[in-house]
């Protein structure tokens, strides 16, 4: 578990990625929680979307916000994310008396020309997990619950690969935590 920012983050149950959504400030770093909870994004990377990079099917993640700007990678989204960021382009819009273009980061920060800060957004989560009593969280705990509970769920590995940019699987395993239904069921199919 993560302590005093070493170690790896905790791995939340869909309850506790409910309430500390919730819990954050609205707008901006919610909408960010959603798409780093759907997609398995790295805070890095949500933050540096811009809205060229959304369709209704999915997000493409460009090569240049990816860890190692080797390869883009698309990650489908559902209805659910597709309607939150429409809704969210629509107050933006709102917010900033004009319309979002295509290269407008869907996540400003302070300035409309730079997205909202890591440490930013960091913070508000930290700020939101301690409210809530939820040790060990981190920003990356979006990503370890999104592998792991669609690991739990039998997605082969090589998919999550695949979607969450890990250029190896030994790295990807290491995400990973396996639930104690999934290990009775592994138990249970022995020989």
């Amino acid at each position: 578990m993560k302590v005093n920012r070493n170690g790896q983050s905790k791995c939340l149950t869909k309850k506790q990625l409910d309430l500390l959504v919730e819990e954050l400030p609205p707008g901006t770093h919610t909408v960010l929680a959603m798409v780093l909870r759907k997609t398995a994004a790295r805070v890095s990377e949500g933050r540096s979307l811009v809205w060229s990079c959304i369709s209704e099917n999915s997000i493409l993640f460009p090569k240049g916000i990816c860890k190692g700007k080797l390869k883009s990678r698309e990650v489908p989204i559902g209805p659910e994310l597709y309607l939150i960021l429409k809704d969210w382009r629509i107050k933006w819009y709102e917010i900033n008396s004009r319309k979002a273009e295509p290269n407008d980061f869907i996540f400003p920060g302070r300035f409309s020309d730079k997205p909202i800060t890591s440490r930013a957004f960091d913070l508000a989560l930290r700020a939101a997990a301690e409210r809530l009593n939820l040790q060990g969280v981190s920003t990356h705990s979006f990503r370890r619950s999104a592998l792991s509970s669609s690991s739990n769920a039998g997605t082969p590995l090589r998919h999550l690969q695949e979607l969450s940019g890990h250029s190896n699987l030994g790295t990807l395993q290491k995400y990973l935590e396996v639930d104690e239904q999934s290990k009775r069921k592994a138990a249970m199919s022995f020989a």
